[in-house]
């Protein structure tokens, strides 16, 4: 699964690097990057990044710091089989789901385009396919969603069994802290739970990368 391409290929100069699930794991500071104020100016402190062939961390040295039992090559080892799980959730629905449809729909079509029996019909079937490829797509969104929580959820087991129960409650509040400082709100906020945190969808080389 390809994650954030466009930075993977512009982190060049890891601190620490890590064999894991056979793949290669670069943690980089994020520091001294034009990411600290798109990611940490808005508390996201850490950053996964792929080729689907290896990964490289993105990290912020604080965060690093404080969080550290979080970002260990067995944690990092359970990362990277959720990732690849996600996307193997998502590739079998597409070739299951949503290519299948989309087969159908074109073949359907033709036929009551060019089938002059059923060209009367042509825009009642255009319709229902319009309606049909909806309504696959949004199941296909709903089951994919609801399979990779599952994967998410199974991953978090697997990091509270590898730091202990005791020590990933306590990571969760340094956590909580470490946002207060660097943020200094007057008030208490809950955090987001990098720790728990969703996969990104990989997004194209056009994009604009420094959003």
């Amino acid at each position: 699964m390809k994650l954030q391409y466009a930075i993977f290929k512009q982190l060049n100069d890891p601190k620490e690097t890590q064999q894991a699930e056979g793949k290669t794991v670069e943690i980089h500071s994020m520091n001294n990057t034009r990411y600290l104020s798109r990611f940490a100016g808005k508390g996201q402190f850490a950053v996964w990044t792929s080729d689907s062939k290896s990964y490289k961390l993105l990290v912020e040295d604080g965060y690093y710091k404080v969080m550290k039992d979080l970002y260990s090559k067995r944690v990092n080892q359970v990362w990277i089989r959720f990732y690849e799980q996600a996307d193997k959730v998502r590739f079998g629905l597409l070739y299951k789901m949503v290519f299948p449809m989309i087969a159908l729909s074109m073949v359907l079509a033709v036929l009551f385009s060019t089938v002059e029996a059923l060209s009367d019909y042509q825009n009642y079937a255009l319709i229902g396919i319009l309606a049909v490829v909806l309504i696959t797509n949004m199941l296909q969104t709903s089951i994919m969603r609801k399979k990779v929580e599952g994967a998410r959820s199974e991953a978090v087991k697997d990091i509270k069994h590898i730091v202990g129960e005791a020590r990933f409650n306590e990571l969760l509040e340094q956590q909580g802290k470490y946002y207060e400082d660097y943020f200094k709100f007057e008030e208490k906020v809950e955090p987001v739970e990098e720790v728990v945190e969703a996969p990104v969808e990989e997004k194209t080389e056009t994009e604009d990368k420094s959003k």
